[in-house]
């Protein structure tokens, strides 16, 4: 792990303000505590933090893409959810104090986090109404993120599971032309979308290398295409496709 102060390439106090966590929040105390924040720069594998270490820092995620990751009693490792550009990590723990459940891993190339101390937002919670309005906003995200998660595992066969993480990948990160495509800058593994979904991943690359063959799903090194939006809804509510070239 790589861990250096900011630089010039990224404004602590701009990635404040402009995070749905600081926003609107008092100037100088916000400068105050965009000088005590830091920077992190990872790349593929490292951990943002360790399981069973005290959170003292929230993390602001400026690029890349961050998993947060347990394992199984039988020592099998899954991946719960993930978090992008814009999102908060880290929130509950560090307001509380306690251990991290499990760990974060960066799954993208690279990664930049903005670490930022939990003390002086703890202290500050006594008195600022905006930043409680904040928090629980935030707190509140993360637990719809969670229950997408239940969504996910629980939306049946494979590609019932597969077609819902992509439509959650396209609702919360996705950049679309039209209404019926879009792309999502996220370049996930097989392997991790087999953690994501509670599949092996030999089946998710069948299933990936069908869609393809269709021609409406595509990979590039950056991320993923949809051409047809629809047939992701038509897969999750077990519609048939209109034809075979589908």
């Amino acid at each position: 792990m790589v861990v250096q102060p900011l630089d010039t390439k990224i404004e602590p106090l701009a990635c404040l303000r402009g995070s749905e966590l600081f926003e609107g929040l008092d100037s100088a105390w916000s400068e105050r505590l965009a000088q005590k924040s830091v920077l992190q720069d990872l790349t593929s594998g490292e951990l943002v933090w360790h399981a069973g270490t005290t959170a003292k820092h929230f993390f602001l995620v400026e690029s890349g893409l961050v998993a947060i990751r347990q394992l199984t009693l039988e020592g099998n490792s899954f991946i719960v959810t993930l978090f992008g550009p814009g999102d908060s990590l880290c929130i509950a723990p560090a307001l509380q104090g306690i251990e991290y459940p499990g760990d974060a891993v960066v799954i993208s190339e690279t990664a930049n986090l903005l670490l930022v101390p939990a003390a002086p937002v703890v202290a500050a919670m006594a008195s600022d109404a905006v930043l409680n309005r904040a928090l629980n906003r935030v707190i509140i995200e993360h637990s719809k993120i969670l229950r997408h998660k239940i969504d996910i595992v629980s939306a049946g066969p494979v590609p019932r599971r597969l077609a819902t993480l992509m439509l959650n990948l396209v609702e919360r990160f996705g950049v679309s032309d039209n209404d019926d495509r879009a792309f999502v800058p996220i370049a996930l593994t097989r392997e991790s979308v087999g953690q994501l979904i509670n599949a092996r991943t030999e089946t998710v690359i069948r299933t990936l290398s069908k869609w393809q063959k269709a021609g409406w799903f595509t990979t590039s090194p950056d991320g993923f295409h949809i051409d047809r939006l629809e047939i992701l809804d038509r897969i999750i509510h077990g519609r048939p496709q209109r034809s075979s070239s589908q």
